[in-house]
C-alpha cells in the first residue's frame, strides 16, 4: 500500500512533461467535473453545453455560414461517432436540428432551435464566470502566456 508521502515522493520524481501532462489532466478533469454539475441542473451534459455555446456563437456572428457536425468536431476534438452521439440526443431533446447541408450533401448541418437558444444566458452567464474565477490572480501578460502554451499544445498534440 502506498502511503501518501511515498505518493508525493512519486509524483517530484516524474519529469517537469509529466508533471504538465498530469497537471493538464487534472485540471482538465476538474473543469468538466465543474462544467457537468452545472449542466446537470439545465438538464444537460458539459459537452451539449458547451456545444449550444458554440452553435449561439456561431450563428451570432451573422457569417451565414452553415455549422457542420464537422465543424463541431474539430472544435472540441471528439471523435465523429461521439458528435453523432451527442448531437442526435439534442435533436431528440429538441434543442437542435441536423440536416442535410445544402453545400455538401456528404455532411450535417447543425443549427440551434428556439428551445436550444432559451438555455443560452444561462450558459453564458456559468461560462463567463467560471472563466473569471479561473484566472482570478493572474495578470495580463500570465493569462497571454497560458493562451499562448494552451494554443502551441493543442497543435503539437493535433499533429501526433
Amino acid at each position: 500500500m502506498t502511503n501518501k508521502k511515498s505518493y508525493v515522493i512519486i509524483i517530484r520524481m516524474r519529469t517537469k512533461k509529466e508533471a504538465i501532462g498530469r497537471l493538464l489532466k487534472v485540471a482538465s478533469n476538474q473543469m468538466s467535473r465543474e462544467f457537468d454539475n452545472f449542466a446537470a441542473q439545465l438538464d444537460l451534459t458539459g459537452q451539449q453545453m458547451s456545444i449550444l455555446d458554440f452553435l449561439g456563437n456561431q450563428s451570432e456572428e451573422g457569417s451565414g455560414k452553415e455549422i457542420s457536425q464537422t465543424m463541431i468536431e474539430l472544435e472540441f476534438n471528439i471523435r465523429r461517432s461521439t458528435t453523432t452521439e451527442i448531437l442526435q440526443r439534442m435533436e431528440k431533446r429538441l434543442l437542435i436540428n441536423r440536416r442535410t447541408s445544402l453545400s455538401d450533401a456528404r455532411q450535417k448541418s447543425v443549427e440551434l432551435t428556439e428551445e436550444g437558444k432559451r438555455y443560452l444566458p444561462e450558459i453564458r452567464a456559468y461560462i463567463q464566470a467560471h472563466n473569471k474565477k479561473a484566472l482570478t490572480g493572474l495578470s495580463t501578460e500570465e493569462i497571454a502566456a497560458v493562451e499562448k502554451f494552451l494554443n502551441n499544445f493543442s497543435v503539437q498534440e493535433g499533429r501526433e
